[in-house]
């Protein structure tokens, strides 16, 4: 469970966030908490009285009793805690540079996007160590790990999964249904009930099946096609994303 609260004296904004947030919790496979407030002293009144604690805070600078900066520094250093990340939001981008003696994790200007929110939640949880680059399977009772960028793809046989990676194919009982909800996260795609694609490894995508860079040719499945189209051009829009960090 990730909480996260949102301090905004605009409800339209804290509506948009939580939305983003719920999104990003399916796409991901997370479980999110998202706990609004419209006011910094309702948010004070929380943490001092309340004694409740975020994992991730949304913080406006501009708020209406205090400040987003003053609430940052009464977290920071009255407080004295470093755990709980914050992330400023603002509609003036001159906010950017003063900001950082409260370290936070990430600034968003006015207007942002759900892309925008999606980098900031993937940066958090990699962060925070809850998003790991490793993928573990059970074997003969051990758990083996191996680094999902090494990974190709998995097909399916009789209940026995099929890992094609970069040093060979390993073989272990399971199904794609929980991988999946395992590598959501790396944008693995789903394109048949037999196989799920590492998109790193795709050379082409066509309409009906995919093309590896070792001219491995798997098809997609005719219920899956339009899904696959709309999460291939999310994974290429991250990836620009990306380039621009």
């Amino acid at each position: 469970m990730i909480r996260v609260t949102v301090i905004d004296d605009n409800i339209e904004i804290c509506a948009h966030i939580e939305s983003c947030l719920h999104q990003f919790e399916l796409k991901y496979n997370q479980e999110i908490e998202v706990e609004p407030y419209t006011s910094s002293d309702a948010f004070l009144q929380a943490i001092q009285q309340n004694h409740e604690v975020y994992d991730l805070i949304f913080l406006d600078v501009e708020l209406d009793q205090k400040s987003g900066i003053d609430l940052a520094n009464y977290i920071r250093y009255e407080k004295k805690d470093e755990l709980q990340q914050i992330v400023f939001i603002s509609g003036k981008s001159s906010y950017s540079l003063s900001l950082h003696d409260v370290h936070p994790l990430d600034f968003l200007i006015k207007p942002f996007s759900e892309i925008d929110l999606e980098r900031v939640m993937t940066r958090y949880l990699k962060i925070s160590g809850r998003w790991t680059d490793s993928f573990f399977y059970q074997q003969g009772g051990d758990t083996i790990k191996i680094k999902v960028s090494e990974i190709w793809y998995f097909s399916v046989l009789n209940k026995e999964v099929m890992m094609h990676t970069n040093s060979g194919i390993v073989s272990f009982h399971g199904s794609l249904q929980e991988i999946d909800k395992q590598l959501r996260k790396d944008s693995f795609l789903y394109i048949h009930r037999s196989y799920l694609v590492n998109p790193e490894y795709v050379k082409i995508f066509e309409y009906d099946q995919v093309t590896l860079y070792d001219d491995t040719v798997l098809p997609i499945g005719s219920s899956r096609r339009v899904d696959i189209c709309k999460k291939r051009m999310e994974w290429q829009n991250a990836r620009k994303g990306k380039r621009h960090i």
